[in-house]
């Protein structure tokens, strides 16, 4: 018993007294009930007092429990006396004056050292290591004449302590002590089951909470994933409805313009009879008004294909420096009329490039009739080389320039750059954003790089696409995944 015992009172032994067999028959039938009752609730401070008032008539006069809580404090959870007054003295008192972890004997020494301690007061000095007076004049009222505390321990850890208190000057003798650390290590296991009982109960309700906020999570997704398609599938019947109003109109628009074009033409070249000069500018005026007219509706409905998922592409192998070479064939006039010069770096030998050649060619068209328009002396070059990717088209101009400010919102759809008195002049804001999505429909891009009046490059950068002889399933399937990804950007800006 000395390795696991230590006794306050110096040069002392526990008296070993026979234990007879009906004393044994008493103690294990206590030990029975003592488990019975710890095993009947989870309610640690009722729990324990019921099994320290059970353990009393074996013990002493009176005990305390304390627990060690999750801070490392020390809680004293039950005070049990038999008589009614000193109890509640002792329990305002510890209430006022819980036990400290560094206190030098009682429950506190026993939970620091995870040995047993017992020992009569009549020794001298027990009560002497109390460092408050207060504490020992209670102690001295409540009839203290001798102590017996054991820890509670369970899985190697030392979760409390029970202390006895007998007020006949008893000697506890090494049969009391085995009863008192059985029922110490008794009480252990229901400390600890309960703890991890509450611990079970917490994580069961933290999943539960989980599961419910997953669950709720889950419909709000559903909720808005409904409400998503249901838009979705209004914003395609709408554009769908767009599409079908524009093309619609375009035809009754473009069906009298062109007969007003070709009037004109006919007109101005005299197979009607001779014009005057005053006559000529009319009609020169009422051909740009209509060209510029049939121009919008083109970029309008160009704009509503796309938009609308029209914008298919066809693939073939296509001669890039051929197509830019045509296109500044197209560009001379208007060079010409401006006295610009007109450059282009392009290979001599046929560039053969897999690609959609109408949307290239209208992508060239744009850029080099927007360098054009806002070039007001020097030059306009159009480049073409391959690189890492596939392909890079360049338009660069010596022209006004553009702000960064202006460059953010260039490509969107009836943006115009330069100053707001001029710009009515200069066309509809569809060129470029046209142009953008052309590139992004097939695969690709468009970036501008512009300072103030120095001139613009405009780049597009396109990627190699898969040729006609190609699967026509998966050219269908790459060609539709560009056309949303396009759409897509489309409606990000």
């Amino acid at each position: 018993m000395a390795s696991r015992s230590t006794h306050l009172s110096a040069g002392r032994a526990p008296t070993a007294f026979p234990v007879d067999d009906g004393d044994s028959r008493t103690r294990f039938a206590f030990l029975a009930e003592t488990s019975r009752c710890l095993a009947d609730s989870l309610d640690l401070e009722t729990t324990l007092a019921t099994a320290a008032n059970l353990a009393l008539p074996h013990f002493g006069s009176w005990c305390m429990v304390d627990i060690v809580e999750a801070d490392e404090s020390i809680c004293r959870v039950a005070v049990i006396h038999p008589d009614a007054e000193k109890q509640r003295a002792a329990r305002d008192f510890y209430r006022e004056h819980p036990p400290g972890r560094d206190d030098a004997i009682g429950a506190p020494r026993v939970i620091r050292t995870h040995h047993s301690e017992f020992a009569p007061v009549t020794d001298a000095g027990v009560l002497d290591g109390i460092a408050d007076p207060a504490h020992r004049d209670v102690l001295r009222q409540l009839g203290a004449q001798s102590f017996l505390t054991v820890p509670m321990r369970a899985r190697g850890r030392t979760l409390g302590a029970i202390t006895f208190v007998s007020d006949d000057q008893r000697r506890y003798d090494d049969a009391d002590l085995l009863l008192a650390e059985d029922l110490g290590r008794r009480c252990a296991m229901a400390i600890d089951n309960a703890r991890l009982y509450g611990q079970a109960e917490d994580a069961r309700r933290t999943a539960e909470e989980a599961r419910e906020t997953a669950t709720f999570a889950a419909q709000r997704a559903n909720a808005l994933r409904e409400v998503a398609d249901g838009a979705r599938l209004e914003a395609e019947v709408a554009n769908r409805a767009k599409a079908a109003f524009l093309t619609t109109m375009s035809h009754e628009f473009r069906t009298p313009l062109s007969a007003v074009l070709g009037f004109v033409g006919l007109l101005i070249d005299e197979l009607a009879g001779p014009v005057t000069p005053l006559q000529r500018e009319y009609l020169r005026r009422i051909g740009n008004a209509s060209g510029n007219l049939l121009r919008l509706i083109e970029e309008v409905l160009t704009l509503s294909q796309v938009h609308a998922g029209h914008g298919t592409l066809l693939v073939e192998d296509v001669d890039l420096s051929a197509v830019v070479r045509d296109v500044a064939e197209l560009m001379m006039p208007l060079v010409g009329a401006k006295r610009l010069a007109l450059a282009v770096d392009a290979p001599e030998t046929p560039f053969l490039f897999a690609t959609d050649a109408a949307k290239f060619r209208q992508i060239v068209i744009n850029l080099a009739g927007n360098a054009v328009k806002f070039t007001s002396a020097g030059e306009v070059r159009l480049s073409i080389e391959p690189d890492e990717r596939g392909v890079a088209l360049r338009v660069r101009d010596t022209g006004e320039g553009i702000s960064d400010e202006e460059a953010e919102r260039l490509f969107e759809p009836f943006v115009q750059a330069g100053p707001p008195n001029r710009r009515q002049a200069r066309g509809t804001g569809l060129g470029l954003s046209i142009t953008r999505q052309l590139a992004q429909l097939m695969g690709g891009d468009v970036s501008v790089r512009s300072v103030p009046g120095q001139g613009s490059s405009f780049t597009v950068r396109l990627p190699r696409l898969a040729t006609v002889g190609a699967d026509p399933e998966a050219q269908r399937r790459e060609s539709d995944l560009r056309e949303r990804r396009a759409r897509g950007r489309v409606k990000d800006a």
